[in-house]
C-alpha cells in the first residue's frame, strides 16, 4: 500500500484521535497523516522524544462515524466509537 500524506486537518475526527491518544499515552504526539485511498484507510504516525514513529492505522470509516455523530457523548453509540477507537490506538502502540 502507498500512503499519500495529507494534513491534519483533513483527517476526519482528528482531534478526538489526538484527545484519545493524550489520555491514553500521554507521552506520545501526532507527527505525520497520511491516507490510502484504495482501501479506506487513514495510518497516523505517532511518536515519543528520541523514539522512532509507530503507524497507528484507523479505517475512514470509524473517523467518519465520529465526526458525524451526533449523539450525546454519554450515549452508548459514542461510547462504543471511543472504545473502538480506544483499541485501535492501544493495539499499535503496545497497550
Amino acid at each position: 500500500m502507498k500512503f499519500n500524506e495529507v494534513d491534519f486537518a483533513k483527517v476526519p475526527a482528528f482531534d478526538q484521535f489526538a484527545r484519545r491518544l493524550k489520555a491514553l499515552h500521554p507521552t506520545f504526539v501526532s507527527v505525520k497523516a497520511g491516507k490510502e485511498f484504495d482501501v479506506d484507510i487513514y495510518r497516523i504516525y505517532v511518536k515519543e522524544a528520541n523514539s522512532p514513529r509507530l503507524p497507528v492505522d484507523i479505517s475512514e470509516y470509524l473517523l467518519q462515524n465520529l465526526d458525524q455523530n451526533s449523539h450525546s457523548c454519554e450515549s452508548s453509540y459514542t461510547m462504543g466509537l471511543i472504545t473502538q477507537l480506544d483499541n485501535v490506538i492501544q493495539t499499535a502502540l503496545g497497550s
